[in-house]
């Protein structure tokens, strides 16, 4: 993997994470016991979906 590639992986998770992150605090902001929680964990793993959809793919590197 060239420098070049590691970087575009490595800033593309970092946004991901950091948006997951965020997502989970403020998702149940509106709801109170335990749906504050289930809000919160189908944020971010809405979130981690998506980036697992949008993340970089090595191009070319498999023969």
């Amino acid at each position: 993997m060239s420098a070049r590639r590691s970087v575009l992986h490595a800033a593309h998770w970092t946004a991901t994470l950091l948006t997951a992150a965020i997502a989970t605090f403020l998702a149940p902001i509106p709801f109170t016991g335990i749906y504050a929680s289930a809000a919160g964990l189908i944020a971010a793993a809405g979130v981690c979906l998506a980036g697992l959809a949008l993340a970089p793919h090595p191009k070319g590197t498999r023969r």
